[in-house]
């Protein structure tokens, strides 16, 4: 009986300095070059990971509809649907692009418009 109450005070002390410690924590702001950063890395993460699967369905649709297996085409045209968006995407968010609006940005001009809508409180918080 003792031990299960030092166990459950000793959960409760340790909950209540978890819980003291992260409203001691500060957040700074952080600026706008490191949140472009975070969502250019995050559309470019997201295009590798749906470049696999259409890669893949790609490649399958193909060998099998060389083969005639039923259903083949369907798998490949998802493929190439799959592989054409993560090309689109990895374009459109590409390395060199970031760069480019990094550097602008700080020369002093704006962030475009179609980064700063796609830019959320996560990308800034992270």
């Amino acid at each position: 009986m003792i031990a299960y109450l030092f166990r459950t005070c000793a959960f409760t002390g340790l909950l209540a300095l978890s819980a003291f410690s992260s409203f001691a924590q500060t957040t700074q702001p952080v600026d706008s070059s490191k949140a472009v950063q975070r969502l250019f890395d995050k559309r470019r993460t997201g295009s590798t990971i749906l470049a696999l699967p259409g890669g893949y369905f790609f490649g399958y649709g193909a060998v099998a509809t060389a083969r005639g297996i039923d259903g083949a085409p369907t798998t490949l045209g998802l493929g190439v649907v799959l592989s054409a968006v993560a090309i689109a995407k990895n374009a459109r968010f590409s390395k060199a692009k970031e760069e480019a609006i990094l550097s602008a940005y700080q020369q002093g001009k704006p962030i475009p418009k179609n980064i700063l809508r796609r830019l959320k409180k996560k990308h800034f918080n992270a």
